[in-house]
């Protein structure tokens, strides 16, 4: 009696096993194998971000004459929000078997990681001094707090190619340059290969 119980347990469990490794199968297998893809994917998440910034009223507005304002933080934390949703989206959807294509979602996501986590050090220090300080009390939180530096925040070669690629190189920058029909597209399909 005892032995049936524990072969029926053996096969209870044999069978949730075997329908979780099915699942695990079916997962890989719905992700999409298409490097091209996977490469505009990416771009369209870095697109995105730049587009917002590029909209946002508060980024407009932002006088680099004042101390960061919590309202400015918030917006930063907002668009960042978005690169990093991206990013994980991309991940959840794609088979990402290339290495450069990795690389910059590293160096990608890392970045906005670190971004994330600096800004949120300078919103909880925002809400705490009720949003009040100067110039010099800005200097001086960022003495204090220098590991918040994006001096420090990770990043990838890839990823720097990726920044520099998508960047003004003029002297009498565009300030419509995201939106322009010279903003630069496909950047990151020469991953993939010949085209």
């Amino acid at each position: 009696m005892l032995k049936k119980k524990v072969n029926h347990k053996i096969l209870i469990l044999s069978i949730f096993f075997s329908f979780c490794s099915a699942n695990t199968i079916l997962d890989s297998d719905n992700k999409k194998n298409n490097c091209i893809e996977l490469a505009d994917e990416i771009e369209r998440v870095f697109d995105e971000i730049q587009i917002e910034a590029y909209e946002s009223e508060i980024y407009r507005t932002y006088s680099y004459v004042d101390a960061t304002k919590l309202d400015y933080v918030n917006e930063a934390l907002r668009i960042n929000k978005i690169g990093l949703d991206g990013l994980d989206n991309v991940i959840a959807n794609y088979v990402i078997s290339n290495a450069e294509l990795q690389s910059v979602i590293d160096g990608f996501y890392n970045n906005f990681l670190d971004s994330k986590n600096a800004n949120t050090a300078l919103e909880k220090h925002l809400v705490s001094i009720n949003n009040i300080w100067t110039i010099q009390d800005e200097v001086q939180w960022w003495e204090d707090n220098q590991e918040y530096s994006i001096k420090f925040w990770r990043t990838s070669d890839e990823y720097r190619d990726l920044l520099s690629s998508k960047s003004q190189n003029t002297l009498t920058p565009d300030p419509d340059f995201v939106v322009s029909a010279s903003y630069p597209k496909g950047i990151l399909r020469k991953y993939c290969g010949s085209l």
